[in-house]
């Protein structure tokens, strides 16, 4: 990985990347190795005011690029910082298995204020890759909290409008204040991505699987009762989430109870029939247990999901996820009569 440090504005940023890029041709040259392949097929930018002055967004999009190749943008925002705006750009490099040919893509940090964080979107208009997607994944955690500043929601819907898709993650969040965010980028006709649903396809695939066989006498649509235990003092919006994905092609009558259960989160879910009761919850901190009245049962690997498999999930969705979108709608109806 090389970088270089510019001032942070897109004419002096772009003409650091064209350096980095003959800085690396020439260095694989001077090993008598053939020039590096340069790889993007969207923009991805991440905007972070965790303590680790990005340093997890910045990894994360080096993990990210071998399968979804991009051009990084990490936004670090940070009363630390010792510029209103200061950037440097670098490369992440990786050789494919039985390659010799490295395949860079490049990566720009920009590190500012708080206070110059509502002005920071006009130098990403300038950064995008041109004629390709701008995916924003938005980790400024005070910019997404329902009591932030009006320059802080100022700078947020700034960077929205210049993107294709949202993804943030809701875990922690109150489900009202989640729910009117997504609400409100799907107003401006943005595709949205919430990693706290992401995190619930291990236990959709299961339960999908199960009524996909075609030999399965009792039918889905027959189940109309949902049961989910959780493990907080209330519903967090991934127990609505569940609950909205089972109850709402069938609009089944949902409970909610709080269990004590492994981890933070979902525990449990129940679904019933006149025929037939089937659990499938966790049984220790890395495996899930699916089991049926009806003598069925399995074994499921239950692992936390790194960030780098969340969001290889969602990248691996260029358009609108129906089935997220579906349950939005039904989770916003629930947690509003819950």
């Amino acid at each position: 990985m090389s970088a270089v440090i510019f001032p942070a504005q897109p004419e002096q940023i772009l003409k650091g990347l064209g350096k980095l890029w003959t800085q690396l041709g020439e260095e694989e040259k001077g090993h008598g190795k053939t020039s590096v392949l340069r790889a993007c097929a969207m923009t991805l930018i991440v905007a972070t005011d965790e303590t680790d002055g990005g340093y997890l967004a910045s990894q994360t999009i080096s993990e990210l690029v071998k399968n979804h190749p991009s051009r990084g943008i990490v936004l670090v925002i940070s009363e630390a910082a010792e510029h209103e705006l200061e950037a440097r750009v670098l490369a992440q490099c990786w050789k494919p298995f039985g390659k010799a040919q490295q395949i860079c893509c490049e990566e720009i940090e920009i590190t500012a204020k708080p206070s110059a964080w509502p002005n920071v979107a006009p130098t990403l208009v300038g950064l995008v890759a041109a004629d390709l997607p701008v995916i924003f994944w938005c980790r400024h955690n005070a910019a997404l909290r329902r009591d932030a500043r009006a320059a802080q929601k100022e700078g947020l819907s700034a960077i929205v409008g210049l993107s294709h898709k949202v993804i943030f993650d809701s875990r922690g969040m109150l489900p009202h204040d989640a729910l009117e965010l997504i609400e409100g980028w799907q107003k401006q006709h943005r595709v949205v991505a919430d990693l706290d649903w992401t995190r619930l396809t291990a236990w959709r695939e299961p339960l999908a699987h199960l009524f996909e066989d075609e030999k399965r006498g009792n039918t889905f649509s027959k189940f109309r009762h949902i049961e989910i235990e959780h493990t907080e003092d209330k519903p967090s919006l991934a127990a609505f989430y569940m609950a909205a994905w089972l109850s709402g092609p069938y609009r089944a009558e949902v409970t909610f109870r709080e269990a004590k259960g492994i981890g933070v989160g979902l525990n449990k879910v129940i679904l019933r029939s006149p025929d037939e009761t089937i659990e499938f919850g966790r049984s220790t901190g890395d495996c899930a247990t699916l089991t049926s009245t009806s003598g069925l049962a399995g074994r499921y690997s239950f692992g936390e999901p790194s960030l780098t498999a969340l969001m290889t999930e969602e990248l691996a969705i260029a358009g609108a996820d129906p089935a997220f979108d579906v349950a939005v709608r039904r989770a916003r109806e629930l947690a509003e009569a819950y």
